[in-house]
């Protein structure tokens, strides 16, 4: 039979637990360093409008590929090549020219850790600027003529 523990092993192991659990859940975001931010703040600043639009071709290319997206996005394949050499070029660029002592900085000091979250961070940059632009926000409202307030209101007992 095991030896019971005392209350401080328990509280112990329960704490090293739950820094275990949070440690695993924590994104790069929330444990990127300085140099991370620095570089991350270098992709988001750096792109010209022509690089957004580049950025923002090639995120599309790539997410008419999931099958949801697939039947209705007619993205052709040449279409696609071109934007993944125009995006090649840009993260050349970004991390080779307009970028480049943020990024040597960031991955001798923090590591290839610093690379996947400063990209994240540049995806979210990418993502933001298709949802922003006023046709797409225009597309993303024109649900409001599905639904209906009132039922809405009526399923979800609001005003009752």
């Amino acid at each position: 039979m095991p030896a019971k523990k005392s209350h401080s092993s328990r509280l112990h192991d329960s704490l090293r637990t739950l820094l275990i659990l949070g440690l695993l859940t924590l994104s790069p975001l929330a444990i990127s360093g300085e140099h991370t931010d620095r570089l991350s703040e270098c992709l988001i600043t750096a792109p010209t409008e022509k690089d957004k639009l580049s950025l923002a071709k090639w995120m599309f290319t790539a997410i008419a590929l999931h099958p949801a997206a697939e039947e209705i996005a007619d993205v052709s394949l040449s279409a696609r090549e071109q934007a993944n050499r125009e995006m090649a070029e840009l993260l050349v660029k970004l991390l080779s020219r307009s970028c480049f002592s943020e990024t040597r900085l960031a991955i001798q000091n923090e590591g290839s850790l610093a690379l996947q979250t400063s990209f994240s961070v540049f995806g979210q940059l990418a993502a933001t600027n298709l949802l922003s632009d006023p046709n797409v926000a225009a597309g993303l409202a024109s649900l409001e003529t599905y639904i209906s307030a009132k039922d809405l209101e009526n399923r979800l007992e609001i005003g009752q």
